[in-house]
């Protein structure tokens, strides 16, 4: 397993365990301040949250390998389609009258900024090169 790998793989790990938490947490307290239909707001939040994370990911752990131009392909594809995945659960969940927005929104911002926090945090700790030895 090479070093790029094992950072993209601890980088999911991570996310993961951080989304979780959040929501789990996040439930707890729409649950807490706003009832049951917060609660579950802020577990659809951290859904879109996870992503809107981990097919990235996911996709620069496939795509190391391969050239660029693939891999710039299984980037782009996996945003495109996690953006009209997410988009179409937002169109489907506009209509439904008793989904706590703020709950989810609160959920699902703090679940995409705590996944960039992870990623950032991750990548300054590793020691990819970035040139070829010897060109």
């Amino acid at each position: 397993m090479t070093a790029e790998e094992q950072l993209y793989r601890r980088a999911i790990r991570i996310t993961i365990v951080v989304i979780a938490a959040i929501a789990v947490i996040g439930a707890a307290v729409a649950w807490a301040v706003v009832g049951a239909a917060g609660a579950v707001a802020a577990l659809v939040g951290a859904g879109v949250a996870a992503l809107g994370a981990i097919p990235t990911q996911v996709a620069m752990l496939v795509g190391h390998t391969k050239p660029p131009h693939v891999m710039a392909g299984i980037v782009a594809f996996s945003w495109l389609g996690k953006m009209l995945v997410i988009i179409v659960a937002l169109l489907l969940l506009q209509g439904v009258e008793s989904f706590h927005r703020g709950a989810f929104a609160a959920t699902a911002v703090t679940g995409i900024v705590a996944s960039l926090v992870v990623d950032i945090m991750v990548l300054r700790k590793a020691r990819i090169p970035y040139a070829d030895p010897g060109t």
